[in-house]
């Protein structure tokens, strides 16, 4: 137990302080984009709930809203996918900017769509997609992927409803296991099952495979989880103390927290435990890597200035530079998927709130605070949220907030405590 209680010790450095209070606008709050969904024409027996999917999923990018198919004077059914033509001005004139029409078809067990995106302020076609098919079990996932391309047409990035969010929940009980849920806090699945504690889940760029911590096996290690029927296999073999491991986002190398001879320091390496590389050399505690998005450069906490505070690491060069200067602890810093912020724990009293500087020190600025603490940052695949861990209501729970500034939403109603969110990558 003492081990296991100076482990999470280490594990733990990583919420954070109080940094400058220079408010600046994350993004310019952007007008959603109000767009008409037509109910997709389709044949008998099949599933009528794919628009309910789909226009939730648009709903959930927060920069696309549908409008109320009341106000339509143009069919509310896709009755001729194949007929071009579309009257722009009759959509205008119910303020729909957008358009989206389609077809739903079964085809040898799997449930098939395609669809145009119609620039109605414009009478542009956006975009005219072939078939997208998966199972029948999986339509509410093939709407999401639908809702998610059609608000790339729109906006340029892509939406992240049909992703997913990793987290540790202890279910009420005194072991944590790992669970998996959809982006919008449904479909929670347990996806380790040991008894022990786990912790720190870490998606592949492919968001096929898990990195996490366990000590199933006594020490802390790191363990591979994969999709499907493959079983799960030990990361590094050596006998060092493993605290958590970080997926770039480019390839298959993994970062790793690593404690050897008393020393705690960050490591790289393959995601078949080959080839290791040091990284940071020094007495001080070294925790919560964060890769930049182009896999160039890496944030992580030190203590090595007295208290817990967030440095950036340029790989090729070898140069370090502190980030943070304000407040007595700093930590859990999770780079923004654009490049432009990375999110942090600040410590506020004896809570936390989380903040964003840019990646050169600059600007900061709070984006959640509350009356109680506030952690664990994990950014959407877009950069257009993030979630996070919070005890506003008591116990630890997972919440998302719009970057934009938009509202936070509560993801996770366990029976326990929720933390570490991981958000995937998009599934394909």
């Amino acid at each position: 137990m003492t081990r296991l209680l100076g482990a999470l010790l280490v594990l733990c450095l990583a919420p954070a302080a109080l940094a400058q209070k220079i408010r600046i606008d994350v993004n310019a709050a952007q007008k959603p984009i109000p767009v008409a969904v037509q109910k997709f024409a389709a044949g008998p027996g099949l599933p009528d709930d794919f628009y309910g999917y789909l226009v939730a999923g648009l709903e959930y990018s927060s920069v696309v809203v549908h409008v109320n198919p009341e106000a339509f004077v143009e069919p509310r059914e896709t009755h001729d996918f194949d007929s071009p033509t579309v009257h722009c001005d009759n959509w205008k004139g119910i303020g729909a900017e957008g358009l989206v029409q389609g077809e739903v078809r079964e085809q040898q067990g799997r449930v098939q769509v395609r669809y145009r995106v119609w620039d109605t302020t414009r009478c542009k076609l956006l975009g005219d997609t072939g078939f997208r098919e998966r199972d029948r079990a999986e339509v509410p996932m093939l709407a999401h992927l639908v809702a998610d391309d059609i608000v790339q047409r729109f906006t340029g990035r892509r939406g992240v409803s049909s992703t997913e969010i990793a987290y540790v929940s202890d279910s009420g009980r005194r072991n944590k296991e790992v669970w998996v849920m959809s982006a919008d806090g449904t479909n929670k699945r347990r996806v380790t099952n040991n008894g022990s504690i786990n912790l720190f889940p870490s998606w592949s760029p492919d968001a096929k495979t898990l990195v996490y911590t366990s000590f199933k096996g006594g020490l802390s290690e790191l363990y591979l989880l994969y999709r499907g029927t493959r079983p799960g296999a030990k990361l590094i073999q050596t006998r060092d103390e493993k605290f958590r491991g970080v997926w770039s986002p480019n390839d298959d190398t993994i970062a790793a927290v690593v404690s050897r001879q008393g020393n705690t320091d960050i490591y790289t390496v393959s995601s078949n435990g080959k080839d290791p590389r040091r990284l940071t050399d020094d007495r001080a505690i070294e925790s919560s890597p964060s890769w930049s998005p182009d896999g160039k450069k890496m944030a992580f906490v030190s203590d090595r200035t007295g208290s817990p505070q967030i440095f950036v690491k340029d790989l090729a060069s070898g140069e370090e530079k502190r980030l943070t200067f304000s407040g007595d602890y700093n930590a859990s810093p999770a780079w923004s998927p654009t490049g432009e912020w990375i999110a942090y724990a600040a410590q506020a009293g004896n809570d936390f709130d989380i903040y964003l500087i840019t990646p050169d020190g600059s600007f900061t600025q709070p984006l959640v605070t509350s009356a109680r603490s506030d952690e664990d940052p994990a950014w959407s695949p877009d950069g257009r949220k993030l979630a996070f861990s919070s005890n506003r209501r008591g116990k630890k729970e997972l919440f998302r907030v719009e970057v934009n500034g938009g509202a936070t939403t509560l993801l996770t109603e366990d029976p326990g405590n929720c933390t570490n969110p991981a958000w995937s990558p998009w599934l394909e």
